[in-house]
């Protein structure tokens, strides 16, 4: 879980490093294309029979989304702070939280509300809406947030009839498609450093995803989802490293609030379901 998180950091690092030469767009396809030809032959490598999918709409719709959400996010990281964006991010447990009970008819008890709240709060503490103007970099990161909201929403379906690594591999097929598009539009070629740095980063955002499918397969998720708090020291650390960043006092009291009440919603939820296993 450690090693995932710290991979997904390095990879929103190594997407603000590339943004600066390529446009978002053609950093997204490049970082999901990569992502997808890696995970290709792990799934060959399973057999023809792991290729079918029961619940193809759903991978479609999901795919359609996540594309989107991740242009979202190649944008948002190339305006901001690599630790700020990635703290707006967390925010996508708690939009889950608000859309589970319409699409999954889930029970939201007070305790998950009152932690969405908190959440929130810790969005107006970083963005100071009426005392600082809120930048566009923000609302793209909180809207690749509610865009990976619904991911999870859907994978929380797909997820009980499909495996893991076709669910991984449709999502890296659709967003390629759904990225190239517009990549098309702003197309220039990388150098070799930035090719590299971004088949890199689909590398890593491979091994990430394998790496939490591992870790929830082998611990239980109340023991590893507080974990997944590291993931914004990782990312502060790079900013700070790589690119001199350095959040003042109310931004990070708002991240290290976003990210707590992610982190006890997702143990909540974990627990919720043990007792109905």
């Amino acid at each position: 879980m450690v090693l995932s998180a710290c991979f997904f950091a390095i990879t929103a690092g190594l997407i603000r490093f590339a943004t600066r030469e390529v446009h978002p767009f053609e950093a997204a396809f490049l970082r999901s294309f990569s992502g997808f030809l890696f995970m290709l032959p792990l799934v060959v490598g399973t057999g023809l029979g792991s290729f079918r999918i029961k619940r193809p709409k759903l991978h479609i719709l999901r795919g359609i989304i996540s594309g989107f959400g991740t242009l979202l996010w190649s944008s948002a990281l190339a305006l901001l702070p690599v630790g700020e964006a990635v703290a707006l991010n967390f925010t996508a447990p708690l939009f889950a939280t608000m859309m589970a009970p319409f699409i999954l008819h889930e029970i939201v008890r007070f305790r998950r509300w009152l932690a969405c709240g908190l959440g929130f709060l810790g969005v107006i503490i970083m963005l100071r809406p009426g005392l600082e103007v809120v930048s566009l970099g923000a609302l793209l990161s909180i809207g690749s947030a509610a865009a990976i909201a619904c991911n999870m929403i859907i994978i929380r379906i797909i997820s009980q009839q499909d495996n893991a690594r076709i669910v991984v591999l449709t999502f890296s097929f659709f967003t390629s498609l759904v990225s190239f598009v517009p990549a098309v539009f702003v197309w220039q070629t990388p150098s070799w450093t930035i090719l590299g740095a971004l088949v890199l980063c689909g590398l890593l955002a491979t091994l990430a995803h394998l790496l939490l499918t591992r870790a929830m397969a082998i611990a239980e998720m109340t023991a590893i989802a507080p974990l997944d708090f590291v993931r914004l020291l990782f990312a502060a650390g790079i900013g700070f490293i790589w690119f001199s960043e350095v959040p003042d006092f109310w931004s990070a009291l708002g991240a290290v609030i976003i990210a707590g009440s992610a982190v006890y919603i997702a143990r909540h939820e974990a627990k919720a379901e043990s007792k109905k296993s």
